[in-house]
């Protein structure tokens, strides 16, 4: 399966690929893309999970390295720049280490290769009574939720990950709590591969 991307800029250009952050998409790094592309041929990635890329059980880093591996080879691309920020660092990182003869460089923002504790607890726990509630908009979603996370901005970029159409909220919530679920297991249980 390939991941949702974008591409814009000079395709004869050197390549970029932008990989944003946990509960992210594409359209997060957008500014940056496009500031990208005056210079770069910049391939903005959807991860595994996110946005508009297929859903899948399996999340880890090895795994969603190979992913951008597999779209680098699909656009038959040898040597690429990767732009990673939080969770996307970490990708980049794990790639950087698994394919060395494919970076020309690696820019990593707003994360570290180290262990980092849970400090989601209050999404978490938002996220598992959303599920459990049978929401069928959006604003029922976000009375819940702020009955756990004060920040209207923080509700309002989890609330980005719930689909319109009011047949598939459920689906949607459970895949962005599953994703904090593999997130917080799995990804947390392969930092050693990182650092």
């Amino acid at each position: 399966m390939q991941l949702n991307y974008q591409q814009i800029g000079d395709q004869a250009k050197p390549s970029v690929f932008v990989m944003h952050g946990l509960f992210g998409s594409l359209e997060n790094l957008n500014v940056v893309a496009k500031a990208l592309a005056e210079h770069f041929s910049v391939i903005n990635v959807d991860l595994r999970n996110h946005g508009r890329s297929f859903h899948d059980e399996q999340m880890s880093y090895p795994i969603m390295a190979n992913d951008i591996k597999a779209l680098l080879d699909e656009l038959k691309l040898d040597k690429v720049s990767l732009v990673g920020h939080s969770m996307g660092g970490k990708v980049a990182m794990q790639f950087a280490q698994l394919f060395p003869e494919s970076i020309n460089k690696l820019v990593v923002l707003d994360i570290a290769p180290v262990d980092y504790h849970s400090r989601h607890d209050a999404i978490n726990a938002a996220l598992n009574e959303v599920q459990k509630s049978d929401v069928s908009s959006r604003s029922e979603a976000d009375t819940i939720m702020s009955q756990y996370i004060e920040t209207v901005g923080v509700r309002q970029f989890l609330l980005k990950s719930l689909a319109k159409n009011e047949e598939v909220y459920a689906k949607t919530l459970c895949c962005a709590l599953s994703v904090y679920s593999l997130v917080t297991t799995n990804l947390d249980s392969c930092l050693t591969c990182i650092t």
